[in-house]
């Protein structure tokens, strides 16, 4: 093949006036935030000059091209996932072009594959194109041929093509240690957590249940001069005061009844690393001092014992609620609330910014093994209306819980629809303004809300606490927190149940009291 400078002058030129006069289809329908789709060619060939002559045809015609001399280099490129065609020789030393395509059609089946191949080697390519190639460059071939076949081949391969550069989008634009969003006020969170981990810091993370806040933390310790040490969580809603204690601060052999060996507590453990304090809220009072102590001095001691160990850690803590609220009612100590606060970083709910709805879903997709498996790739324009329309008290984890459910049960490759709660928050909400705006302050108006919306899932599900904390999307700990916070009774609900009995399997929840299944 060969392609003079003149020639590729004279075809670009052909190109954009063609360009000029019909746009190309699918352009058009593309949505205005979204930049024009510039698909990447790999070309293969261990000849350097042949390489640079079909970059350059390439290039100048409007297409992102990279070059690789061996199959072992394209296969690298590929791992990376930016490439939409590869263009490869079939006769190459090491990795021949023949197995090169059967290793992309294994590994990556949704990328398409051109053969450059001699006069004489016609039947070696029909050979490939059995074996999962799309097409075929004769050699030497003109520049409008070369380019006529690749756009053929991409336009049949062009929705794998705008898929991957979404991902590509959600990656560069959207995403940051995990997190999504084209929102500015999380793009602010992500500016925090890059200033914050250059530091050992203090930080405090407050959102609502399923915001992400161990995300968050996370992020910060991997981006942190201390991402080699240790990451160690604990959830301070989890265990009893007792209990807390000892998980915290460790134990010697005999400090208690059944103490029969030493342990380390998280405290020790986070050493050169940074401990992670979730639902800090919960902790009582007698431990925050104790831990307020750790902090200050930066030394543990295990319960039965008098020695003091020197503690490197950095300490990150979260809570469902705002504390200032725990402060004013005396349930959180003022001196431990402020050691903890010295950075505030506080996230939005999912309902506060719905623009992130279609981003969190296609990456879900992406990264779902059974979406994968079952090729589920998309939703209908139905499915994403009820989406936006939701009020996701469970925020981005209900999210999660609600397409993980359509995925396993969805029959194609399209979610039609979802099987959302009825009688969620957007109606009580409606309901709530139908005599006008609401004189209560706005805390204590989202307190009221959040209440009606439990009241409507428990009583819809019969007062069943598995099957309601699945479908409000948060765990059967939270709920159980929430209802207390509320004053509801899940007895009270089993007497007013309205809803038929689901199936046996649906109330079986991970820590649901054994006797929920013979209750309501």
């Amino acid at each position: 093949m060969s392609v003079s400078p003149r020639e590729d002058d004279r075809l670009v030129g052909r190109k954009a006036r063609a360009e000029a006069k019909v746009k190309p289809e699918g352009r058009g329908k593309e949505h205005h935030s979204v930049p024009p789709l510039t698909p990447r060619i790999l070309v293969v060939d261990d000849d350097p000059a042949i390489c640079e002559q079909f970059a350059r045809l390439y290039t100048l015609n409007g297409y992102d091209a990279t070059v690789a001399l061996s199959g072992q280099q394209a296969l690298e490129h590929l791992a990376a996932g930016d490439i939409d065609l590869l263009v490869t020789d079939i006769h190459m030393p090491g990795m021949s072009g023949v197995e090169l395509t059967q290793r992309v059609q294994q590994q990556w089946p949704d990328v398409p594959v051109i053969i450059i191949t001699g006069d004489t080697e016609i039947e070696t390519a029909v050979e490939v194109l059995k074996r999962g190639a799309s097409d075929y460059i004769l050699k030497p071939s003109s520049g409008p041929a070369i380019l006529e076949a690749t756009r053929a081949v991409l336009e049949k391969a062009r929705v794998f093509t705008e898929i991957r550069h979404l991902r590509r989008l959600l990656k560069d634009r959207y995403e940051f240690g995990g997190m999504l969003s084209k929102t500015p006020e999380m793009h602010r969170v992500f500016e925090i957590i890059r200033m914050v981990s250059a530091t050992d810091v203090t930080v405090l993370i407050e959102g609502e249940t399923g915001t992400g806040k161990e995300l968050v933390a996370q992020a910060i310790h991997h981006q942190s001069p201390r991402r080699s040490g240790p990451f160690v969580a604990i959830n301070c809603a989890g265990f009893p005061e007792t209990l807390l204690e000892s998980e915290l601060f460790g134990y010697e052999r005999g400090a208690f009844t059944g103490a029969d060996q030493a342990r380390p507590g998280k405290i020790e453990l986070a050493h050169g690393g940074t401990l992670f304090l979730d639902e800090i809220e919960s902790m009582p009072l007698a431990m925050q001092a104790k831990l307020l102590l750790v902090l200050q001095d930066r030394k543990v001691q295990r319960l039965g014992s008098t020695r003091k160990v020197h503690i490197d850690m950095r300490v990150i803590s979260a809570s469902n609620i705002p504390l200032t609220d725990l402060v004013a009612k005396g349930q959180m100590r003022s001196d431990f609330y402020y050691r903890i606060n010295v950075i505030p970083i506080r996230l939005l709910p999912l309902r506060q910014r719905p623009e992130d709805i279609p981003l969190l879903v296609q990456d879900f997709l992406h990264h779902h093994p059974v979406a994968v498996q079952k090729g589920i790739d998309k939703i209908s324009a139905r499915a994403m209306a009820q989406l936006m329309q939701h009020s996701w008290p469970g925020n981005v984890r209900e999210l999660q819980n609600v397409l993980e459910r359509a995925i396993v049960l969805t029959p194609g490759r399209t979610i039609e629809e979802f099987d959302l709660p009825q009688g969620c928050a957007p109606a009580s909400v409606r309901v709530g303004l139908q005599n006008g705006p609401p004189t209560l302050p706005l805390r204590e108006w989202l307190d009221e809300q959040e209440k009606l919306y439990l009241m409507q899932q428990l009583e819809a599900c019969g007062g069943r606490i598995g099957l309601t904390a699945s479908r409000s999307g948060v765990d059967v700990k939270t709920l159980y927190r929430k209802m207390r916070q509320h004053g509801l009774d899940k007895k009270t609900f089993q007497q007013k149940k309205t809803a038929p009995a689901p199936p046996l399997q649906a109330d079986r929840m991970v820590g649901e009291p054994p006797s929920e299944e013979t209750q309501g």
